[in-house]
């Protein structure tokens, strides 16, 4: 068990992965099918293959992660870069975007921003666009530009499948004039580069972040921040919104898109400072507090009167959930979750309020958030078993059909 704790803290520090994200027999997975492939039986010996050969570690590295990413997949990011690149060249026609995918996976986020803004009529000379990833194998597969049907999924690809790709037997092949928009480089976030500093106008980083812990989700909104010009955009996941330090981003209003902006002047390279206490109505009562009291949050004691205002900031949240009145809800359990990353309750709003919003994916990891802190979480567990029946994955339906069956009989016994 000690070597199996040293393997998971090799992941962590070669990509950032904190294991609990993915689950433990996820990672028993990774490493059976390592350990199969290097003929060896045992989790001691694998470790010390790891502690004298370097190709082995990278090979871990590639099959811990995870590429999962589609054309098309979400495009109201795209949308929103649109309009600012044609609002602004409208005042000076010579005006240059950078653009940042981050992690680019296989390729298909930035190739579709590529087709999205010329097919809206940008010129091509107007944008660059960097991909990136720490992935090399992922970043070879970009680079050859070649896919199969299970990179077109959803809803929205369809036009683009026939404009720009070219079929190869089973495959399709991009166009030459999306393909050469994309430069594809290697890069760890949580290493940053010199090199880059101040460079984007946009930046997007979505559904990374998900598989960090809190200190490391800090070094990565970091070094995004140094990446970003101070008038950029940061798009991230809407299951990420909850860790962002807000001493260094604030959102936007941009609801659906989820877009964060620098404050004018971050010193993104201080430690934040802790803020005073508000004085402004309930909604503002719970402090914000800075990172590293985010950090802590968990080890501290909350006593009586917190309590009472976060029962009162819950209830309001679902009352305005109730109305349809979504964003300030989200932004209610977003700020009690800033204060305490345990808050099971907000969470699970968080899962009502995607699915109120038709957005499953978003509804999908907010319950199974939910149920991660709360494992007898019944009414997570049944609407988990549901949207995984719509997505079409009846075999993990099922069992979390028959977990949520299990757990309504425990809560009945006690």
């Amino acid at each position: 068990m000690q070597h199996y704790d040293k393997i998971i803290q090799i992941l962590k520090s070669g990509i950032g992965l904190d294991a609990s994200t993915i689950g433990e027999r996820t990672v028993e997975k990774i490493l059976t099918q390592r350990m199969m492939i290097c003929k060896i039986d045992s989790i001691d010996d694998y470790y010390q293959l790891l502690c004298r050969d370097p190709n082995e570690v990278n090979e871990l590295l590639e099959f811990a992660v995870i590429p999962e990413t589609w054309f098309f997949r979400d495009t109201r990011p795209f949308d929103v870069m649109f309009r600012q690149m044609q609002s602004a060249l409208i005042k000076n026609r010579q005006r240059q975007f950078n653009i940042l995918s981050i992690p680019c996976s296989t390729g298909e986020e930035p190739f579709s921003i590529a087709m999205h803004l010329i097919d809206n009529g940008l010129p091509e000379q107007c944008f660059n666009i960097d991909a990136v990833d720490i992935s090399s194998r992922a970043l070879d597969y970009a680079a050859r530009g070649t896919y199969g049907r299970n990179s077109f999924r959803g809803n929205g690809y369809q036009p683009y499948q026939h404009k720009y790709f070219h079929p190869q037997g089973e495959l399709f092949k991009l166009d030459e004039q999306i393909h050469k928009k994309v430069n594809f480089s290697r890069l760890n976030i949580l290493h940053g580069d010199q090199h880059r500093l101040e460079k984007y106008d946009f930046i997007l980083c979505r559904n990374l972040l998900i598989y960090f812990d809190v200190a490391t989700k800090y070094t990565a909104f970091i070094n995004l921040a140094k990446l970003l010009k101070k008038t950029g955009l940061l798009f991230i996941g809407h299951s990420e919104f909850g860790a962002v330090p807000r001493d260094i981003f604030k959102n936007t209003g941009s609801d659906y898109a989820f877009a964060l902006c620098q404050y004018s002047h971050p010193d993104v390279t201080a430690a934040p400072q802790q803020k005073p206490a508000s004085k402004k109505p309930l909604l503002k009562t719970v402090q914000r507090a800075s990172f590293e009291q985010h950090i802590h949050a968990t080890e501290k004691e909350t006593g009586d009167t917190k309590n009472n205002d976060t029962d009162k900031l819950l209830q309001q949240a679902e009352d305005l959930a109730n109305s349809a009145q979504y964003a300030q809800a989200e932004e209610i359990c977003q700020q009690l979750i800033r204060e305490d990353a345990s808050q099971v309750k907000a969470f699970y709003l968080l899962g009502l309020i995607a699915s109120g919003k038709q957005d499953s994916e978003a509804a999908e990891s907010m319950f199974r958030k939910t149920i991660f802190l709360e494992p007898r979480h019944y009414e997570a567990l049944s609407h988990l078993s549901l949207l995984l029946e719509k997505k079409g994955d009846p075999k993990n339906a099922e069992l979390f059909r028959q977990r949520a069956s299990r757990t309504r009989s425990m809560n009945k016994q006690t």
